[in-house]
């Protein structure tokens, strides 16, 4: 078995398992905002980062922006299987 794993940066990973790709947690691009606004947490990315091809699965381990990124979601095919803790899930429902 061939395991690899690429590291996005805050908490954003791809793991490769042989020719399984699973997505982790994307921050790939816009502003990271965390509520109750930009005056207490704001995150910027250096560059933005395209979102892998042949992802089989999407797992989301928070509900939180840095977990759960909605300007990252909505770039991601919808039709990608989701693994998603409660509050994650909600999160991509609201996006579709």
């Amino acid at each position: 078995m061939v395991i690899k794993a690429t590291y996005y940066g805050a908490n954003g990973w791809l793991i490769d398992l042989d020719k399984t790709r699973i997505l982790v947690d994307p921050w790939l691009n816009g502003e990271l905002r965390f509520p109750p606004g930009d005056w207490l947490i704001k995150g910027e990315l250096a560059k933005e980062i395209e979102v892998p091809k042949d992802i089989n699965f999407l797992l989301l381990t928070q509900g939180q922006p840095d977990h759960a990124h909605p300007p990252t979601l909505e770039k991601i095919d919808k039709g990608i299987p989701v693994i998603a803790s409660h509050a994650a899930s909600k999160v991509v429902s609201q996006i579709g």
